[in-house]
């Protein structure tokens, strides 16, 4: 999973701006983070809700606070961040349609990645073994996978009206390393591309 999460890095990076001032949700160790100062200079502020992985955050001299995602964003007022990342984290958030109000709230911008369970390949290794394999699940078996959601891309859609969101910009990571646009918001899309990156602005929902 954590090769998964690292593909993202790259394009988050080129979307914040310079000295942006961003909130990230589920930071884990807080590489992101310390990346985005490294790179970008951003004002970064890290939300975890581990203990182990908030002392390797403050090892780094990154700012973060314990907390759960799932009980919402109060600590902070609206706008006030430029951007709020969730990073490959959304299948473990059980309610993500409140989740990304909340991120839009007190964000300009939400930056979601997500893999896409719908991937073709996935599809695939469901049908001839009839089972969801370990590398699906990322790890662990079904009955202690930290996995909570299983999303596809069709399905991740179909929230996006009930959070009040609407797609800004979206990136498709598909096999061998080619990354496309917007084009892919449909079939090819949902299909084909193993992780999506969605930059989320409030407002009504405006995929095809």
């Amino acid at each position: 999973m954590h090769s998964i999460i690292k593909k993202s890095y790259p394009i988050i990076e080129k979307w914040i701006p310079y000295g942006s001032s961003v909130l990230d949700l589920g930071c884990g160790d807080g590489r992101l983070l310390e990346s985005l100062a490294e790179h970008k200079q951003v004002s970064g502020t890290g939300v975890e809700i581990s203990e182990e992985k908030i002392i390797q955050c403050i090892k780094k001299g990154l700012t973060v606070f314990q907390s759960d995602i799932d009980q919402g964003l109060y600590d902070w007022e609206d706008n006030s961040f430029d951007y709020v990342i969730l990073n490959a984290t959304l299948q473990e958030i059980t309610r993500p349609a409140v989740v990304i109000q909340e991120m839009l709230r007190v964000g300009k911008y939400a930056i979601i990645s997500i893999y896409n369970f719908g991937y073709i390949i996935n599809r695939l290794k469901i049908f001839f073994s009839g089972r969801i394999s370990d590398d699906i699940r990322f790890e662990g078996d079904w009955y202690n996978s930290p996995v909570i959601r299983f999303v596809s891309l069709q399905e991740f859609y179909s929230i996006l009206d009930a959070a009040e969101a609407r797609v800004d910009d979206a990136k498709f990571l598909f096999p061998f390393g080619i990354v496309s646009g917007l084009s892919c918001m449909s079939v090819p899309g949902n299909l084909f591309s193993k992780e999506v990156i969605f930059r989320l602005k409030r407002g009504n929902n405006s995929h095809d």
